[in-house]
Formats: structure tokens, sequence, C-alpha cells
């Protein structure tokens, strides 16, 4: 597979690897380290971090720091994707516990209007009921924003859900979509195509105060699409797909 084709390529998901779901790839099986294919928290699909994304720790519970859990762990924003505030007794998760006092994401009101600024807004807003169902396993807020034909997402929806029934949990999840200026414009088919940025803090998840899986942070800007669509003064998420796919 030449280097142009790879770069269309994106694989080891947050949600995907958080969660031990494995789509085929392009990739070699064999080589933890090569490209294959999987979908992401948005139900979309994520670059390559080169990493196999299924770490496990053997880390003592007591021992809930970035050291002991793969050398790093999500980082936490300032505020929300919106510029929603954490509240001051908000705790991310560890090791030891999940996120506490999880703040709620509301939807602007300029995520209601069919513009560029509006369709950011939304988002902005999708990216934070996504963190938030990382956080909490309350997956209802992103529901209520995916088109249902999207069933990547809501497989991935369900894991996340799958995951706290039994008593897990997850830290990070925070994946930001940025649209690239000047390419605000709809199809034919009334569905706006826009490319972005996207950025991830990456995600752990936790079982029995012990690491089981993870994926790395990336950025990126390499040739990623989302697909919205604006209806009855709503936008919904239809899906997210490398560019030119």
């Amino acid at each position: 597979m030449g280097d142009t084709l790879r770069r269309s390529k994106f694989a080891a998901s947050l949600a995907a690897l958080a969660l031990g779901l494995t789509l085929a790839g392009c990739g070699d099986t064999n080589n933890p380290g090569s490209e294959g294919t999987a979908t992401t928290a948005d139900g979309s699909a994520s670059p390559s971090t080169g990493e196999t994304g299924a770490e496990s720790s053997d880390s003592p519970a007591s021992t809930p720091d970035p050291s002991a859990s793969g050398d790093w762990w999500p980082e936490q924003p300032d505020k929300m994707a919106t510029g929603q505030e954490f509240p001051d007794d908000y705790e991310p998760a560890t090791l030891e516990h999940p996120a506490r006092n999880v703040p709620k994401p509301v939807m602007p009101e300029e995520a209601k209007q069919e513009t560029e600024a509006g369709a950011q807004a939304f988002l902005d807003y999708r990216t934070d009921a996504v963190w938030y169902a990382f956080q909490t396993g309350d997956t209802s807020l992103v529901r209520q924003v995916t088109a249902e034909s999207c069933a990547q997402c809501f497989s991935q929806f369900d894991s996340i859900d799958n995951v706290y029934s039994k008593n897990g949990w997850m830290a990070g999840g925070y994946e930001r979509s940025e649209i690239i200026s000047d390419s605000f414009y709809s199809g034919a088919n009334g569905i706006y195509t826009l490319p972005v940025d996207v950025e991830s803090s990456g995600v752990k998840s936790m079982e029995d105060q012990r690491l089981t899986l993870q994926q790395q942070p990336f950025a990126t800007n390499d040739g990623f699409n989302v697909n919205i669509d604006f209806r009855d003064g709503m936008w919904t998420y239809v899906t997210g797909s490398p560019r030119n796919a």
C-alpha cells in the first residue's frame, strides 16, 4: 500500500480500542505498528498513532498516576468545547475511581443556526456530548444529535454503555473537530460535508482499579470530513469519513 493511500486510512479509534472493538483494515495484523481501520468515539475514523491501543497495565491499584498507566493520562481541557465551565467539584477519572460531578453539556442557541458559526457550535456541543458519554456512561445526549443511519456511531455508544454496565469506567474522550475556514457549503442533497482538523485527548478504560485498554492522543488536519444535516432548526451529525473516500 503506497504512502498516499496510507495517509487516507485511519486506525485505532478512541472507542474501538478502548472497548476492544476491531474492524478489518489494510494493515498487517501481525505488526502492531501497522495501519488498519476502525471507528472513532464519534462513530467516524481516526488516524493511527502507531500503537496497538490495547495495552494492559499491571500497575498496583494504589498508584493512579500517568507513570503507572502507560506514561500518560488524557489531558483535561480548561473548559468544555462550547465554553461551558467545569464546576469546582468536578473530578476527572483516575485508575481508582470514575469521574465525579461531571457537568452535563448544554447546547448553545448558536448551535441551532444554519451558519458556519452555528455548525461549529453544534460540533462543539457534540464534542462535549461524546466526552460526557465517556466520562459518565450516559450516551443519551450524543444519541439525540446523531443520525440513526450511522450504525457505527450507535454501535460505539452501545459499547460505552456496556463498559459502565459492568462497573467499569473511562477517562478522556475529548475529541474536538474544528471546521477548516471557507469550506461551509452544502451538497446537492442538503448535507454539509465539512473538512475538519481533529484533536483528541486520548482515552483509557478501567476495570477493578486497573487499566485495561487505551488509545493515545492524536491531532490531525490530514484528510477528514464530517457530514452534518440541518432540518427543522436543528443540526444532526450524519457521519465522519476520510476525505475523498
